[in-house]
Parts: C-alpha cells; sequence; structure tokens
C-alpha cells in the first residue's frame, strides 16, 4: 500500500469505486468477446488499469474541462494512485457498475430474416389472382425479381425493407413499452401495448445473459429499457443492501418528443443513508452543424427537467439535488475545426451539389440519385455565404416532403442512424463528403495529435460557454475518435463523417464536494466490433459522505454542562438571510401580461426535516422584476429532529427561485445548492459552543434549472447554533425581518392583485 500522505487509499470503505461504461450497441447483437472488452469480467480493476494504453495521469487531468479542473483534486498524484490500485496486494473490485447502451435493441436475425421474407411472400400471393398453378407461376416469377442475381453494388430490395421495418419496431417500442426492475421493491413492471413479449424479450434475455456471465458477482439495482436506450446499474454483493430510495425517471426526445430513438434515462439512489449517487444515460440528436449542436444542448436540458426521480424534490432535477452524478451515452457532439476548414467543407458540398443537379421548374434544381428518389433542392451556389448545414438541412427537409430517406436527425433510429449520408440513398461510398475536414481529422488521428482533435471538440466549447451541464466535468480524449467506424476491430473510419468523439462520461458533484471524485480510468474499447461507435469506459473513486458527530458526542461527561445534559438537542441551527437579490432572471410570463417574472424564493433542505413542515417555507414574492431585490430579512431556524446522528456532510441548503403564476401552477427558474456544512464549519455543534459565534457568508452563484444558468442569486447568510433563549439577541441588530413560512395565498392574491388583503 502506497503510504504517500497526499495520495489517499481508495481500496478502503471511504471510497466507492464506480465503473460507468457507455456503448452505442448498434442495434446489433454483441457477442461476448466484444462484450468482455468492454465491462471487465466480474469487476476487476487491476486488469483494466495495468493494460490500458490511455493512462490517467496529471496532464489529463489539468486539462480536463469544468470545475474538476480547477480545483485539481488538491495536487493529488493521478499516477500514484493508479499505481496503489494495481498493485495492492488485494485483488480490488468495482463497487457500483453502471452500463448505458443506446440503440440497445435487436432481434433474431436469423428468425427475422426468415419471417420477413414469409410476409414478403405472403404478400405476392395475396395480390396476384388466377388459380393456383397461375399464382404459383406468377408467385415464382415475383420472387426471381425480388431476388436477380447479385452484383457488384447491388442491393437486395427484401434485406433493405427488412431492416428498416425491424428498426421501425425497434423504435415503436420507444412509445409502448418500457421496462422497469428495482431491486428494493423486487417488482417488474412490463407495458407492452401492441408488441408482444417475445418481441420484447429476445434482446433483454441476451444482454441480461451476458451480464449475469460477466458479472456474477454483482448484483441488480435497477435495470430500465426505454425505446433503444437501456441504464442498468449493478452492485457488488457485499454492498447492495446498503443501498434505498432508488427512482427512475426517463424522458425522450426523440420525434415529436414521444419517440425513444432518443432522449435519456436517469437513476437515483442513496448509499448507507448519507450519499446520494444519480447515473444518466442519453441519446442526443445527430449529424453536424450549428442547428444540430444547439439541439443537442436543448436535449439535454429537456431530459433533466423530464425525469425527475425524486418525489420529495420535484422542483429540482437531479444534478441539484445529487451528491454526485454521472453522465453518459451517444451525446453526438462533433469535432469542428477552423473556419477556414468549414469553408472548404462547404465549397465542396456546393461543387457536389452541383454536379449531382440539374435545373427544373420555378428556379428549382433537382438531384437525381442512384435510388431513383427525386430530390429538390434551391439553387446552390459556389460563392453563397448560406452556412453549409443549413444547405444541408434544406436538402433533407425537400427530401423529406418528396416521400424519401432524409438524413434527418428525426429519422428513426437503428445502427446506422446517419445511412443516408453514407451512401444508403446511393452516393458514392468511396467520395468522402467532408473533403479536407475528413483528411485533417485523420491525419491529426494517425499522428496521435489528441490535443488538436480535443481542441476542436464541440462538447467542450459548450461546457466552456456554459451552453449546457453546467458544473460538470469531463476528461480530454486522448485517444482515437469513437465515431464513426467500421464493424470490426480496430478504428476504420467512414469518409462520410468527421471522425469524433460522441461518446462521452461526464461527472458533476455538490457544493464542497468536487474533489470528493477521483477519476482513475477513461478508455474506448477497440475491440468491440459489432457496433459502428467504439464503446467506452471510465472508473472513478468517490469519497462517501460521514456525519459530523452529533451533540455531546465528541466530549467527556466532564466538559458537559448540566444544561446540555438536560436538554441534548436544545440548540438548533438558525440562519439568518439579507440582502438578497436576483439579476437577469428569464422572462416567465406570457407577454399579454408583461412578459416579465413574478419571483420569490423557497428556502429548501436535505434532508427534508431540517426546514419542512406542511411546505417550504418561502419569501414575499415581487412582481414584474427581473431583478428583484428582496427588503426583508428572512430567519430560518433547522429543526434538531433531522441532526439526531449529526449534521451529515451531504446535508445541503438551497434557495429555489420560483415564478408565481395565478392562473396555473407556479413555474421553477432555477436554485443556488448550497454545502450546509460549510456555511457552520466554523460553529461548534458538540452544544458546548459560545452563544456569541456566529458565522457570516457571502453568496453570488448563478440560478441552475437542468443544467443551464437563469440568472444570479446575491444574499449574505448569517448561521449560528443556539438554543430559543439565544436567538432574540442573534436577530437584534436586523431590520424587517421575517420570519420565514409558506406563502399564503393571502400573500399570492395580493401580490397578483396589488391590493391588501385582510
Amino acid at each position: 500500500m502506497n503510504q504517500n500522505n497526499s495520495i489517499p487509499d481508495i481500496s478502503g470503505d471511504d471510497y466507492l469505486k464506480v465503473l460507468v461504461c457507455s456503448a452505442n450497441v448498434g442495434n446489433a447483437e454483441p457477442t461476448p468477446t466484444s462484450f468482455g472488452a468492454w465491462v471487465p469480467y466480474d469487476g476487476e480493476i487491476n486488469g483494466p488499469l495495468t493494460n490500458t494504453p490511455y493512462p490517467v495521469g496529471q496532464d489529463e487531468i489539468n486539462l480536463s474541462v469544468g470545475p474538476y479542473a480547477a480545483a485539481n483534486c488538491n495536487g493529488n498524484s493521478q499516477e500514484g494512485i493508479v499505481q496503489s490500485l494495481a498493485t495492492t496486494n488485494e485483488k480490488q473490485k468495482f463497487d457500483i457498475i453502471v452500463l448505458g447502451m443506446q440503440e440497445a435493441a435487436f432481434v433474431n436475425k436469423q428468425k427475422k430474416d426468415k419471417e420477413l421474407l414469409d410476409t414478403s411472400i405472403d404478400s405476392i400471393s395475396n395480390n396476384v389472382g388466377g388459380d393456383d398453378t397461375a399464382s404459383s407461376n406468377n408467385n415464382n416469377n415475383n420472387i426471381a425479381a425480388l431476388s436477380p442475381p447479385k452484383s457488384k453494388g447491388f442491393k437486395n430490395p427484401l434485406k433493405k425493407g427488412a431492416k428498416k421495418a425491424a428498426k421501425a419496431g425497434m423504435v415503436m417500442r420507444g412509445i409502448s413499452a418500457n421496462q422497469t426492475y428495482k431491486r428494493d421493491t423486487a417488482s417488474m413492471r412490463n407495458i407492452t401495448g401492441a408488441l408482444t413479449v417475445d418481441v420484447l424479450g429476445y434482446d433483454n434475455n441476451k444482454l441480461n445473459n451476458l451480464i449475469k456471465t460477466t458479472l456474477p458477482s454483482y448484483e441488480m439495482v435497477t435495470s430500465s429499457l426505454r425505446g433503444e436506450m437501456r441504464l442498468f446499474v449493478l452492485a457488488h454483493s457485499t454492498l447492495a443492501e446498503d443501498i434505498s430510495e432508488v427512482y427512475v425517471g426517463a424522458e425522450n426526445t426523440g420525434i415529436g418528443s414521444i419517440m425513444a430513438n432518443k432522449g435519456g434515462i436517469i437513476v437515483t439512489f442513496v448509499l448507507r443513508d448519507m450519499t446520494r449517487f444519480s447515473f444518466m444515460t442519453c441519446h442526443l440528436e445527430a449529424h453536424e452543424g450549428m442547428t444540430h449542436y444547439t439541439n443537442r444542448n436543448k436535449n439535454l436540458a429537456e431530459i433533466l427537467g423530464g425525469a425527475k426521480t425524486d418525489p420529495v424534490y420535484n422542483m429540482q432535477d437531479a444534478t441539484i439535488t445529487s451528491h454526485h452524478m454521472f453522465l453518459c451515452g451517444d451525446l453526438n457532439y462533433r469535432i469542428k475545426f477552423s473556419e477556414y476548414e468549414a469553408k472548404k467543407k462547404k465549397r465542396s458540398r456546393a461543387k457536389k451539389a452541383l454536379k449531382m443537379s440539374f435545373r427544373g421548374p420555378a428556379g428549382l434544381k433537382m438531384s437525381v440519385n442512384k435510388g431513383s428518389q427525386g430530390l429538390m433542392k434551391r439553387s446552390v451556389s459556389m460563392e453563397s455565404e448560406k452556412d453549409e448545414e443549413a444547405v444541408e438541412e434544406e436538402v433533407v427537409a425537400n427530401k423529406n416532403a418528396m416521400g424519401g430517406e432524409g438524413d434527418s436527425p428525426t429519422k428513426m433510429g437503428g445502427g446506422d442512424e446517419e445511412e443516408a449520408a453514407t451512401g444508403e440513398g446511393g452516393e458514392k461510398k468511396d467520395e468522402p463528403a467532408n473533403g479536407s475536414h475528413f483528411d485533417q481529422a485523420k491525419a491529426l488521428v494517425k499522428a496521435e495529435d489528441w490535443k488538436a482533435l480535443n481542441g476542436g471538440d464541440e462538447l467542450a466549447v459548450a461546457l466552456k460557454q456554459k451552453e449546457c451541464l453546467v458544473g460538470f466535468s469531463t476528461l480530454p480524449c486522448h485517444w482515437p475518435p469513437t465515431f464513426k467506424v467500421a464493424r470490426g476491430e480496430g478504428y476504420q473510419y467512414n469518409e462520410k463523417r468527421t471522425p469524433s468523439y460522441t461518446d462521452r462520461i461526464l461527472w458533476k458533484s455538490a457544493e464542497g464536494m468536487t474533489n470528493n471524485v477521483i477519476p482513475f480510468l477513461y478508455e474506448p474499447c477497440p475491440d468491440f466490433i459489432t457496433s459502428d461507435h467504439k464503446p467506452i469506459r471510465g472508473g472513478f473513486a468517490v469519497k462517501l459522505n460521514k456525519c459530523r458527530p452529533p451533540h455531546n458526542q465528541n466530549l467527556s461527561d466532564s466538559v458537559i454542562t448540566q444544561d446540555a445534559k438536560d436538554h441534548p438537542v436544545e440548540q438548533q441551527i438558525q440562519i439568518l438571510v439579507s440582502d438578497m437579490k436576483c439579476t437577469n432572471l428569464p422572462i416567465m410570463d406570457n407577454e399579454l401580461i408583461g412578459g416579465l417574472s413574478d419571483p420569490y424564493v423557497k428556502f429548501v433542505s436535505s434532508p427534508k426535516e431540517l426546514l419542512y413542515s406542511k411546505a417550504w417555507p418561502s419569501s414575499s414574492i415581487i412582481t414584474k422584476n427581473l431583478n428583484p431585490v428582496w427588503n426583508e430579512n428572512y430567519h430560518l431556524t433547522m429543526d434538531g429532529n433531522g441532526m439526531e446522528n449529526g449534521l451529515a456532510e451531504g446535508a445541503m441548503f438551497m434557495l429555489t427561485v420560483v415564478d408565481y403564476d395565478a392562473t396555473s401552477g407556479d413555474d421553477v427558474i432555477g436554485t443556488v445548492a448550497l454545502n450546509l456544512n460549510e456555511l457552520v464549519s466554523e460553529l461548534d455543534l458538540s452544544g458546548a459552543g459560545s452563544s456569541d459565534e456566529v458565522q457570516e457568508t457571502h453568496i453570488s452563484k448563478p440560478i441552475l434549472r437542468n443544467g443551464q444558468e437563469y440568472g444570479m442569486l446575491e444574499c449574505k447568510l448569517k448561521t449560528a447554533f443556539l438554543a430559543p433563549k439565544e436567538v432574540k439577541s442573534f436577530l437584534s441588530g436586523a431590520k424587517h425581518v421575517k420570519t420565514a413560512t409558506k406563502t399564503s395565498w393571502k400573500s399570492k392574491m395580493q401580490a397578483f392583485t396589488g391590493l391588501a388583503i385582510s
């Protein structure tokens, strides 16, 4: 064991070792060998650590994006941590294993092909008249016509039809079916709709068998199926009983926000009653270009807002209420190089469009591909300043309107979600659509210039500009891009797509807990051969929360006063909120009623018992204001009954800004979540401290909701640990003090009407 005090011992019970695995399965059944190349047998840590060609070192930590880079893990040597785990005498295993899958729906291929062929033959038979002999002859002729001799470049229409039918059926499952198993209830909910259990069962059984065979020492905490998306959370058998409060939520962002070919699943649970974890897998909108980039950012907010996992905290999303949240999936963010390269790409596409088109009526051009489908397109000029992705989107829209197979973000999912742009529609597969853009990426991969490749990563840009997942961190991908590759070993990139880091893992920790997560493994799995993505996996050590000792527990009887013995829980945490204001709040009201907001603040605690009493205490409502200032000071008393076992390190104090709506339910604007332990870090919670101890904290933080910022909140917090008789003195210097209570209907109506209501 490494004795360096600067390197924490993450092999003990103080740390939870988490493995997060993400794979776009490509709607193809993974082989046991491929699955084993992705998920280490029985959760072993030593093998992946010692064999990885891409070790996580201090350089990776320094180049990470998000709060973790700034915290820098207190300067802990990542190499030392990895060495400590890899060389320990005991065989180390992961405690929690999370498997996030996208496009993870498939059927029995042999059975599927036979049934679809029989269906096609029956259809021909039903449409051919005459006697049995003539019908039989006609059937044979039609079958022969559908199955001409194979030649170079020939595509069997039956095979293509079978593929599309299978994809449509699997995506339909996102509307009519979902499955969730939770260990704590030992119950399975099946909503199968019009689909049969047999259709739902084949891929489920195959994946479950692979998991059981690969991870024999683990128990399933929960598994959730949502269309083509899956999330499995497993715990080592020695830890499973310590898990409670398991919640699952999901949100679709596919076609019409109904189809589950895109969307996400979130699982939340509490470990040892102290540490709340959330895990999310998602599949975001595909394709290159600014429109799709923006939609990906929106997808993330939609999933976080729709997949609420905890009924106690339904105003806040999992990024707020979790002590640690991990997010993985096919995020579809692409690599985008310099403006010069983008212009070259635009010229290349415009040139290709001109070559493939002719002049049509009304000033339009019609492009004809080898699939003999018309494609309406406006005139494209080599000197056009229109964004190349906008041209592409216009082409897709026109093609969809003509009944074609547009390369659109709403295309029904499948392993080749971007097939239309890779030759399925009859384009030349040997002609790169990306031109020098693809060549530049491929050259950087060959040179192993990971820094340059990461420099064009859209996700890193989005995180830095706070356009999504505010507060999340991710390591740089110092390995080859995972998309889009040929199904097989290694990295053979499809020339129709810029090689990109679409498959990612991120994490976020609550206020004051950033250093509690230590990443020690992050790598792709090139030996996974059945998908056009290469899966990835990440290993993390997470320091678990404990309790500050309850009143008097850490003191000897000799120093405990008789009064403290008689009233062991008399003291309570007192909070005075003053100088509270918000700036740059979003417009929440309809323009017809002013187009502003009517904000007020709810004071929320975790654990709930500290502040909740039939409702959360609230401030007054300020009407029609995007920059409200509260002149009152708000006094809060935290119930000592929520601290019987001491104040948990994970205790939180949240200020949730809400927009009052007189005609419907109030709308949450966002939340500022604070670490309660930091707010009382200077106080003696043993009960033997002086009543003069007061801690002041100035707050100025962004208001967050669904991973995005919605203005700023500022205030001053004074905290003290006092008996009831000492509270008056604590409040004596403050003016306009109000005891924060539930916002009454009278105050709401007064805010709405502007009239005093007695």
